[in-house]
């Protein structure tokens, strides 16, 4: 997105689903770095991981560089997203989208960052 915006639900029944999916989201977040931390522990026991000598261990690795890496870009997509704040993490609360800094915001951390960046002379932080 290229400009702020603002997302409000007023009705309590979407609100509810809205709050329902987003924990649900979450639930699904935590089962997936489960499962990918647990296929990184396997494999940093399995022979061969720790011995650079070993024929498997640049094929080990690599595998679990992938597995990191898809960790990494799991947990980023999360951590911009309109899941939660990026302040204070609350998931049941009404968003606001920063384009400066591509992240998501409850109404009220965005309405404290905007007048304490504009009390620093930084207001374009925060249109």
């Amino acid at each position: 997105m290229k400009k702020k915006r603002t997302i409000r639900i007023k009705d309590p029944k979407l609100r509810r689903i809205r709050d329902q999916l987003r924990l649900l989201l979450l639930e699904v977040k935590k089962a997936k770095t489960i499962e990918l931390l647990n296929r990184t522990g396997k494999l940093q026991k399995s022979e061969g991981f720790w011995d650079e000598k070993s024929s498997d261990y640049k094929k080990l690795n690599l595998k679990a560089q992938e597995l990191y890496s898809q960790n990494n870009d799991l947990s980023y997509a999360f951590n911009n997203s309109i899941i939660f704040c990026t302040v204070c993490r609350k998931i049941d609360k009404d968003m606001t989208y920063n384009p400066v800094s591509r992240r998501w915001f409850c109404v009220e951390c965005y309405k404290f960052n905007q007048v304490f960046e504009t009390e620093q002379g930084r207001a374009e932080l925060y249109p």
